[in-house]
This record gives structure tokens, sequence and C-alpha cells, in this order.
């Protein structure tokens, strides 16, 4: 009953749970806010529309009266400043343009229009205003009309009555706000010469004509002769009452509770100035204050809380800006705004009918439930705790009969009650406690140390493999028992806590999970068949740690042998080698891959055989296998080791679909324990790039890790990624150092010299080198031609009439499309390029047909460091020849030097080819080098690579100058 009620008190407090804090209250409230949203907008655009559409369109109005002055103006042969001394003109003009602005009454609907002309006296003005109280009746005749201000010929000769307080003329005051009208207008005519007529109109300010007068406000424009000078303005009125019969306060909310108010915003204080309410509720809200001021953070959309200490209701405001004017406009910044207030009862009443209908049906629906569930489990419960009552009081030990419910579930538990009774009479008290620690079928035993058998399920037997008849349980001998449990003890396993490898008396091998519980008295416990679960268990072990493909152990488990033997230590001499096979990719592209799967079983199954050697062998990638050999007093043993598994897998072979027949070819890497390292991190490192190296350099063979090779090479294989981020970013700089004629001093060219921008690859040499190991040289090509023209033409002043040097990586030349593109964006200055080239160059015809296309030169780098020099210049016929610095060190001390040098400048010279020293570095090498008759000098000595190409000091320069003179 009390689970039930718990059950129905939760269910109720959930459902009025999500509906008042899972978001429908907060959607409720958000529509009443959309809804008051909608309504102001609807009201505000509909005042709007009339505002500017309507009422301040009085194009036509300004255009008809512009014509008349001037055709006035014309007819008596004046000026228009005549005009305004002239106070009889002023009012024969008024007569006739009385119709015009009884015209604009009609037409756009208005309380009034007026018409004000400048007159003699500034506070003087001539000028016609006349009233319609009720725009929307208009009878044939004039007879509804009211002039306020104007001659009274012109009022009797239209036939409107004279005002209350008429007067004949407007008598301004610049200092008095009501006349805005008239003063504002003018004042932006002047200010604003090249603004259009309607971009100058102004609303106005609430204001009387006089005491006496009802409220209005206005639009005027101003009237502007030929020469932009106002004249006068015309506009309209709009009574405050004719304007509130706009306002429906009673569509905000339905109760009649809102209220409209008119009037002009100041966004930043959220000063609310008021022209106009509508709605009884203004008193309440607002009371007489002229400003409202609203909170800066809105509630919903455009709506604000009000604040006010006149009630402590909150009051929102629905406030939605009227564009009257249009921007970069005099009056812009009048913000005339439409506000629609309501309390917040009023506006959120359905949120709060919904929270008191879901309070009531919450509380009916708990008082209903209660009492339903109460006689519902009176009904229900009552047969059974009678059941349960009469089954207390029987004897276990005797047949039980029990009376009938008439429940067909309870009569059916009754009956099987009665037929097991007999059965759970004797063992009713140790089944409970046996099962009562399993929920699941399981073999269980209880043995009572007072007695010498033990209680054992049928489950029991079956899983140790005894064969019984078909009773639910049995009784066994504690001697039989206990030589049970002893050989299912002899085989634990270790890793697995409670699990035993049992041998049964058919010979099948099971796992069993055996607990025991002992007291003082008693011996419980229970076993289950883990067979399965051991099984599965070790296939996924192997599958973790096995490769599918070769069955060798993999990465994870390699590393974990390898780590646990080092860390036992004791394993004398050892090798960490790794196999790389080397036409695995050949076999992949050319026959496919299973034949590339075949080719690595084919392997691995070879290098399985490594295990006889005291190895750990595993297959650690795509065509990479790794064997840790160990327990050796001698390299030179597994040296021997290693050369007959690379015999055995040379041996190995197999045949292709076309006949073709493949031997296995792995390059081999070798790292030792512990003279290259004990850390296994370490040795896999180091076989890797004994392997990289060898691979790199003679493939199918042996290589040993060299410490030295490494600290100068590492990065080959360390820094892949790095050399393809250079590529791909271009991280390059170029420098450029001056090749100077030792015969002047002049500069006549300079040699673009490459500066990576990486942090561990500093030098060109470096790049080139890991370029070439992974077969990259050709980016390297493009990177040097572009990026060498492009800071050439970043430096093209400072570069003058020099040439450019670049050189080209060797046997290697741009592509047809690359090639294409340079040509394209440097083509004006192709010919002052200098190609330069060494002697192991292989594509010599392409870069000479460049250079003759191109009108440039070609000059061959590092003369005299090679054995064919002299059949290089034969080959290339190079313009320049560059003097490696290796001949140019020291040529002023070193006869040796001196004689090679002569015997190639010779050589040079004979062949009209002009000869540039490289790597001066002293002041006597620059002399020894002039006096020999070198055409070029370069080197430290006359200007070190700069990124602006710098010109030879003065100094250097009068050297060279005396040394030749």
């Amino acid at each position: 009953l009390f689970v039930m009620l718990a059950v129905l008190f939760v269910q109720a407090l959930v459902f009025a749970g999500v509906i008042l804090y899972g978001g429908t209250i907060e959607e409720l409230n958000n529509n009443s806010f959309e809804i008051l949203n909608q309504r102001v907008t609807g009201r505000k655009n509909y005042l709007q529309n009339e505002a500017i559409q309507r009422w301040s369109n009085l194009a036509k109005f300004e255009h008809d009266i512009q014509g008349k002055i001037n055709s006035f103006l014309q007819e008596k042969d004046i000026n228009n400043s005549k005009f305004q001394q002239e106070q009889d003109l002023a009012y024969e003009f008024l007569e006739r343009v009385v119709e015009d602005a009884i015209f604009v009454i009609r037409q756009r609907m208005v309380t009034g229009a007026f018409i004000v002309l400048n007159g003699e006296n500034g506070e003087q003005c001539p000028g016609i205003y006349i009233r319609d109280l009720d725009p929307l009746f208009n009878p044939n005749d004039n007879s509804d009309l009211i002039m306020e201000i104007g001659p009274s010929a012109v009022a009797r000769k239209a036939g409107i009555c004279l005002g209350r307080s008429w007067m004949p003329q407007f008598i301004l005051s610049e200092e008095d706000d009501n006349f805005d009208f008239y003063y504002k207008t003018m004042w932006a005519a002047k200010e604003h010469p090249d603004a259009a007529i309607s971009d100058l109109g102004y609303w106005s300010r609430p204001f009387k004509l006089d005491e006496y007068d009802v409220e209005v406000i206005t639009y005027s424009v101003p009237l502007i002769d030929e020469k932009g000078n106002p004249y006068g303005v015309i506009g309209i009125d709009l009574t405050l009452d004719y304007l509130r019969k706009m306002l429906y306060f009673d569509e905000i909310v339905g109760n009649k509770q809102g209220v409209y108010l008119l009037g002009i915003w100041d966004e930043e204080d959220m000063a609310f100035e008021n022209v106009l309410s509508s709605g009884p509720m203004f008193k309440k809200f607002v009371g007489d204050e002229s400003q409202i001021v609203f909170k800066q953070d809105p509630r919903y959309a455009n709506i604000y809380k009000l604040q006010t200490d006149r009630t402590s209701e909150t009051i929102y405001g629905c406030i939605h800006r009227l564009k009257l004017y249009n921007t970069n406009t005099p009056f812009e910044n009048d913000n005339w705004v439409l506000a629609g207030v309501v309390d917040e009862n009023s506006l959120l009443k359905p949120t709060k009918n919904i929270k008191l209908f879901v309070m009531i049906a919450l509380f009916v629906t708990l008082v209903v439930g209660i009492i339903g569930v109460i006689f519902a489990g009176m009904w229900f419960v009552k047969p059974i705790t009678s059941l349960v009552r009469e089954l207390g009081a029987s004897n276990p030990e005797e047949a039980i009969v029990l009376e009938k419910t008439n429940i067909t579930e309870i009569d059916d538990l009754a009956l099987a009650i009665e037929a097991m009774s007999s059965k759970v009479a004797d063992s009713a008290s140790r089944l409970s406690r046996i099962i009562g620690m399993v929920n699941i079928p399981i073999g269980a035993f209880e043995h009572d140390l007072s007695e010498d058998k033990v209680f054992c399920t049928s489950a029991f037997f079956n899983i140790v493999g005894i064969e019984t008849d078909d009773r639910e349980s049995s009784y066994i001998s504690s001697e039989y028992f206990h030589n049970i449990l002893k050989n299912i003890k002899k085989h634990p396993e270790h890793d697995l806590e409670d699990i035993y490898r049992y041998q049964r008396e058919d010979g099948s091998i099971t796992w069993i999970r055996l607990k025991i519980q002992q007291d003082s008295d008693k011996i419980l416990g229970i076993l289950e068949d883990a067979t399965r679960e051991i099984k599965d268990k070790r296939k996924i072990e192997y599958e973790r740690d096995h490769d599918l493909l070769t069955g060798l152990i993999n990465r994870r488990a390699f590393q974990m042998q390898v780590t646990k033997k080092l860390h036992e230590g004791d394993i004398k001499i050892a090798a960490s080698v790794m196999w790389d096979l080397d036409n695995l990719k050949y076999i992949n592209d050319t026959y496919g891959h299973d034949y590339g799967d075949q080719y690595i079983k084919a392997a691995a199954k070879t290098l399985s055989e490594l295990k006889v050697y005291n190895s750990i062998v595993a297959r650690m990638s795509g065509d990479e296998f790794y064997a840790f050999i160990y327990g050796y007093q001698s390299k030179q043993e597994i040296r021997e080791i290693v050369e007959i598994m690379q015999e055995k897998l040379y041996n190995t072979t197999m045949c292709m679909p076309d006949g073709a027949v493949f031997r296995i070819r792995a390059s081999v890497g070798m790292a030792w324990y512990p003279d290259d390292s004990e850390s296994y991190d370490e040795l896999i490192k180091y076989s890797d790039f004994a392997m990289y190296q060898i691979k790199n350099n003679v493939k199918g063979k042996i290589g040993e890790f060299n410490r030295e090779s490494y600290n100068k090479n590492s990065f080959l294989l360390h820094d892949k990624e790095k050399l393809n981020r250079f590529i791909d970013e271009e991280l390059v700089e170029f420098v450029f150092q001056p090749i100077v004629d030792a015969k002047n001093g002049s500069v006549f060219a300079y040699e673009a010299l490459m500066r990576p921008q990486i942090d561990t690859l500093k030098f060109p040499i470096d790049i080139i080198k890991l370029a070439h190991s992974q077969s990259k040289l050709y980016d390297i090509e493009r990177i040097v031609w572009f990026k060498a023209m492009e800071a050439f033409e970043e430096q093209r002043k400072a570069f003058g009439d020099a040439k450019i040097f670049i050189n080209s990586i060797p046997n290697y030349i741009l592509s047809d499309e690359d090639l294409q593109l340079f040509e394209n964006r440097y083509k004006s200055d192709l010919h002052r390029i200098v190609v330069e080239i060494t002697e192991n160059e292989q594509v010599t015809k392409k870069k000479q047909h460049n250079v003759v296309r191109w009108n440039s030169q070609l000059a061959l780098d590092d003369f005299g460091s090679g054995y064919n020099s002299e059949i290089a210049l034969l080959v290339f016929s190079p313009s320049f020849v560059k003097i490696d610095m290796t001949i140019i060190r020291d040529i002023d001390s070193d006869s040796n030097r001196q004689e090679l040098f002569k015997n190639l400048l010779s050589y040079a010279k004979n062949r009209h080819i002009k000869t540039i020293a490289e790597g001066i570095e002293t002041k006597a090498e620059m002399h020894t080098l002039i006096e020999f008759g070198v055409d070029y000098v370069q080197g430290f000595y006359l200007g070190k690579p700069s990124m602006i190409p710098q010109q030879i000091s003065p100094k250097i320069a009068r050297e060279i100058y005396e040394k030749n003179n």
C-alpha cells in the first residue's frame, strides 16, 4: 500500500513539476509577451503608416504653394524681400492659397493646416491657420472649419468662421517652445541648405496656440526660395484627442487594463517623455508624471519593466520606435515611440490560471488516487494475508493443504507449494542459505562438520563430471567430497582469482570458479563452470596480443615481453633487430594485396624460426618485423643468427600469376644491449635508425647502429614531418652575398643563399639530405627557384643592375607546368639569372636549353672539388666557373694551392670562361687571387650574406683598386 501511494504521489508531483517547472509556464509567459509585442507592433505600424503616408506627405502642398508664390511675385514684379515687407501683398497672396490649405485638411484627414510667411517684423508673421476638429465629417461647404489665425477677409471669402481666440497674424516668440514648429523648421532649412524639403520636416511636441485652444502636435516643412533662403513654413496639426481615438487601448489585453503611450524616448537613460495616453489605467500606472523611466534590461524582446513607486505591482511597457525621420536628417535623434503598458497580473493572467488549475487537478488526483489505492489494496491483499497466515501456521515436515483464494495466480502458487512441500521439508533451511548466496543456477554444497556426509546439488556433480541419478540433490561422503576439492585446487590460474584448471575423469579439461565459506560448524560453497568464460578471455587476449595475418605477436605484446625480459636482468648480450621487407610495395601495386599478404606471411613463417634461438619475434606494422635475441656471450653469435635468417629469407621464393619468381628480401637494422642502450624505447629507435640507413644506401643488407652517425643524421628519421611542414609552408628565406669584380671593386652579382626557417633544420645541407632521403628534392628545387626570385623582386631596388646566381638542385629541373608558371611570372628578369650547377649534374641539356631560351648564363659550382672538373667544363660549356673554397683557403701561403689555382685559371681562360673565387676570408687571399688574374671574388672578407643586398665597403673597394693599379 505504501509503495503504491508513493508511486501515485511521485507521479502526481512529476506531472505538476513538468507543467510548472518544465518550461511550459515560461513558454506561456513568453506567448503572452509575444502577443503584447505583436499588438503594439501592429498599432505602431498603423500609426507610423498614417504619419508618413498621409499626415506628413505634404509634397504636393509645398509644390503648389511654391508655384503660386513664384507666379505671384512675377505677376507683381517684385522680389521675395519686397513681398515680405508689404503686408497687403501677403494678405492678397493668402487669399489665393487658402483653398490649398483647406484641400490638405480634407485630403490628409488632419485637424488643421497652416501657412506662415516671414514678416517684416521677425515675431509678427502673416499667415493662416485653419482648424477642423472633426476630420471625419466633411460637409459640402466650409461650415465645419475655423480660422484660428489669418486675415478676416480671407476667412470671409472662404466661408470660414473665426475662432474664439482669433488673431489676424502669427505672433511668434523664439523663447516660447510652442512655436518650435516655425523656428526649428526655419533653423533646419538654414543649417542644411542642401537637404531635401522632406528631410527638413519637424514633428513638434504638444502645444496650444493659446490658453483656450486644444493641445495639438504639428508637422511643418520650410518654404525655400530659388536662392535657398527660407521665407516661411507650411504644415498640418493633429489634436491629441484625435490621435487618442486611434490608440485602442482595449486591444492590449482582454480586460481593458492596458494603456497606450505616445511619446519621445531617450534610449540611453530609458526615459519616456509622455505626449499623450489612452486608457483609464494611465493614472494608476503613471499618475501625473510627465516623464516615465523604464529599467535597462528587457524582459522579453522590446518589453521593459517600469520604474515606479506608485504601485507594488510589476508594470511592463512594450516600446516600439516610430520611424518618422530619415537617417542623417536634422531631427533624427527625436525618437518618437509608441508604448503599450500593462500590469503583470493582467498580462500573465492565462499563466496564473494554468497554475491554479494544475494545483486543483493535483489535489483532486491525489485525493481520488489515495482513496482508490486504499480500497484496491485492501481488496487484493486480504486473501493473500489470509494465505500467508495459513502457510505460516503450517508444519513444514507435513504435507500442506492451503485454502483457495479465487485469485488465479495466487491459487497456482498455492498448488505449487503443496506439490513441493514434501521435498522442501527436510532441506528448506539449507537450500535457502545456499541459494541466497547466488541468483543464478549454480552448483552448491554444504558440509555440517558434525556429520560424515556432504549435501551437494545436482549441478555440483555435472560440473566436476560425476554421473548421478536425476535427483535434484544428493549426499556424498565427506572423504570423497574433500578428494574432489583437492583435485580441483591442484592447478590454480595464478592470474585469475578463485579459478582452477580441472581435468575430469573422462580426460576433458574445464575451468571451475570455486568459493568456500567456513565457520565453526559448517562449510558452505558454490562452484561454477567458467570454461566458456576463460576460453573467451584467452581468445580475446590472443587476438589482442597477436597479429591476425601472421600469428606472430604484435607491437603491444612485443613491448611487454621485451620490457619484462629487460627487467629480469642477466640476459647477457642481446640485440634489437628490425627487418623491413624490400619488395612489398611493388608486389602490392603489381599483383594486388592478396599476394602482398602471402609475401608477408612467408616472411613471418621464416622469421618465426628465430624462436629456437632465444628470441622474441613480432610483426610491428605492414612490412616491419622485430626480434629481440638475448642470452649470448658475444655479438658475433647473434650476427651469425641474423645472417642465417637473411639467407633463409633470400632462399624463400614466391611464384606470381605471371610466372615471375620473387625472393624475399629485407633490410636489417641492429642495436646492441647493453652497449647501445638498456632501454626498450631506445633500442627500438636505434635499430630503426640502423635499418633506415642501410635501406637508403644498400637494400637487403644488415646495418648496425652507429652513434656518431645517429648524432649526425638522426634528423633524417625523426624530422620527416618537419620537412613536410617546411615544404607545405615554404619556411625559407633567402640572403644575398655579393660577387665582386676583381678589376674595379664593383658588385657584379649576388648569390641567393637559402636559410631554412625551422628550429631543428638550420642548415641547407640538412634540408637537402632529408629531402633526398624522402625523395622530395623536386619540392626543394621548386621552392629555391620561386622563393629566390620572389626575394629578388622584393629587393629589386637594392640589386640595381646586378645579376642573381641561383643554385639548382643536381639532377632536378622544374616540370613543364612549373617552368611555364615561372617564366610567365618572371619573364622580364630571366636574362639576369645565372644558373649554378655542379659537375655531377645529369640533366644538363634541359637546363642548358632553359639558359639559352632565357638569354641567361650557366655557372659551374665547386669547380676543382671533384674528379671530373675538366670534363664538366667540356660538357656544360659554362659562362662562369666558381673555384671551390678548399682551393682558395690559405692560397696566399700555400704554394701547392697556388700552382693548382694557376692551372685551373689558365684552363678556364683558354676557353673564355670567367672565373669566380669563393670563400675569401682574408685580405692576403684576395690580393693573391687578384695578382693571379681571377675575374670575380666572393667571400666573407668582401661581404657577408644579408636579407638586403649590400655594396662592399669603400675600404675593400679601395684595396681592390690599389691592387690593380
